[in-house]
């Protein structure tokens, strides 16, 4: 980890599309990253370690982040992925509990680190922050429900349909002609976030290609009608949406 410069009005841009500050003015966003770091992390670099005091919050610029879990052998349970745009650790500077999760750069990434006292005084004063906060929590809770379920399912090719179906809706950008993920998803990846193999991965997304759901954009996926089509009257489909929609109702 080492400090780095970062370009101030594209920092606010990034931060200005974050749902935590959605609602701050060109002054306050100026003013937070005036108080707040840049730093550059290299592929593999813990950011942030399981049981470490919750000091900041972070916000990914560039790259792409992973979130794991470690056994006690020291393999990686992958639990999600958090790309530019997304934030991380602020749970921990709102509980004042250590976070139980470990999060690894899993490319060369930049990520603005937003102490607890300029957290404190963004959000705890201000009510139409903390309803932002509320907000972004219950998004995780939801993608943490859905992605339970999908581990669950036993058929590999629809895990990867679910998955990816979700990040075209967290993640997607719309084209004439279909969605294109806004972010770079390796085959092993996609395998470690439902825990299957990367043969599989490729596999699947083979066959998907050749029947025409998908296609490549450079390193992006893009899902065509026919992907959505499929998906959306599979028995899967309105069963995690059924299953997602009771456990929230609890």
């Amino acid at each position: 980890m080492i400090k780095s410069r970062f370009d101030h009005e594209l920092a606010k841009k990034i931060v200005r599309a974050v749902p935590l500050f959605a609602g701050f003015s060109d002054q306050q966003l100026s003013s937070l990253l005036e108080k707040s770091s840049v730093y550059a992390y290299d592929r593999d670099e813990v950011i942030m370690m399981a049981g470490e005091e919750a000091r900041q919050m972070y916000i990914v610029l560039k790259g792409q982040v992973r979130v794991v879990d470690l056994t006690a052998d020291g393999q990686e349970r992958v639990m999600a992925f958090r790309h530019r745009g997304d934030c991380f650790g602020d749970v921990g500077l709102l509980d004042g509990k250590s976070d139980s999760a470990t999060v690894i750069a899993n490319e060369p990434c930049r990520v603005l680190l937003i102490s607890k006292a300029v957290f404190d005084a963004c959000f705890l004063e201000e009510r139409d922050a903390l309803l932002q906060v509320i907000a972004v929590l219950c998004g995780r809770l939801r993608e943490s429900w859905l992605f339970h379920c999908i581990i669950g399912i036993n058929d590999a090719e629809s895990k990867i349909r679910a998955t990816l179906s979700h990040y075209s809706k967290t993640l997607g950008v719309r084209d004439t002609d279909g969605v294109i993920i806004n972010a770079t998803l390796s085959h092993q990846s996609i395998a470690d976030r439902v825990h299957i193999t990367r043969e599989t991965v490729s596999r699947v997304l083979r066959k998907m290609r050749n029947k025409h759901e998908i296609e490549m954009v450079g390193r992006r996926f893009k899902l065509l009608p026919l992907f959505f089509e499929t998906y959306e009257k599979s028995d899967l489909f309105r069963a995690l949406k059924a299953d997602l929609d009771n456990h929230l109702e609890l």
